[in-house]
């Protein structure tokens, strides 16, 4: 029988116009070992998350003329990985149709007062589950490229899938260019990093297309996990290599013959 997960302390930044419901919720997340970032509107959010590293977010979806959807668009508007922190809303009460606003906004769950600590505690944990970013590489994805290439033809293939976002990616950061170009090259990327098993590139690179109408905004965190990627990759091929001394001479010829 597996150990239960062990509770995560966090750095929440907590949104509520309201006084009352924000001391509780507070109260809640205070008992729960969190440190948190009480404000009262969002503007103030902002500027918090300027200067202070935050791990994930509570904000009420409404109340004393606070828009919380509008709140929720300005943090998912924001470069990763702000863009990307768990969003937990809370509400006085579900109008018709109003969970579904709140997904399309951007929180990633609604829990309705009164609402107990452990509802809360749960909801952060699901919250967080859903916005872990993939792993830089696939492991599955490895272990079957390496079953079909050695060391040597591993580091062609993948040299040759890092040349895509090259000489895509390199006149984009230099020059910019129109929203198909994003697109294109976004596209174009993630296929390669999939080929490679570089699940996180690839991930950014679909972002990237599909946000080609702010490509730019989306490029530099692609350009970052290019970078990782690369590292990844070079590490994974080491490791292997290490823990497999027939893989690593897999590709190295017999003596006294050429490749």
């Amino acid at each position: 029988m597996s150990e239960p997960e062990a509770p995560v302390r966090l750095r929440v930044l907590l949104v509520d116009p309201m006084a009352s419901s924000r001391v509780v919720t507070l109260t809640m997340l205070e008992e729960a070992g969190h440190e948190v970032l009480p404000v009262s509107a969002w503007d103030i959010a902002e500027d918090l998350l300027l200067r202070e590293d935050v791990e994930a977010v509570v904000m009420a979806f409404t109340g004393d003329g606070f828009d919380g959807p509008d709140a929720a668009q300005r943090l998912r508007d924001r470069l990763p990985p702000q863009a990307d922190l768990p969003l937990v809303g809370t509400t006085d009460g579900l109008r018709r149709g109003e969970e579904d606003e709140a997904m399309e906004a951007g929180f990633d769950l609604l829990l309705v007062r009164p609402f107990t600590a452990a509802e809360l505690e749960a909801a952060l944990t699901q919250a967080r589950r859903m916005r872990t970013p993939p792993p830089v590489l696939d492991a599955e994805c490895r272990a079957s490229l390496r079953t079909t290439h050695g060391p040597a033809a591993l580091a062609a293939l993948e040299d040759e899938a890092m040349a895509v976002p090259a000489s895509l990616l390199v006149p984009l950061f230099r020059d910019g260019g129109p929203e198909a170009d994003y697109a294109a090259a976004g596209a174009a990327v993630a296929a390669a990093m999939d080929g490679i098993g570089a699940i996180g590139a690839a991930t950014a690179a679909r972002r990237m297309a599909e946000n080609a109408e702010e490509g730019r905004r989306f490029l530099f965190p692609l350009l970052s996990a290019i970078v990782a990627a690369r590292v990844a990759l070079r590490k994974d091929r080491v490791a292997a290599a290490a823990a497999d001394p027939i893989w690593a001479a897999s590709d190295t010829p017999p003596s006294g013959e050429t490749p």
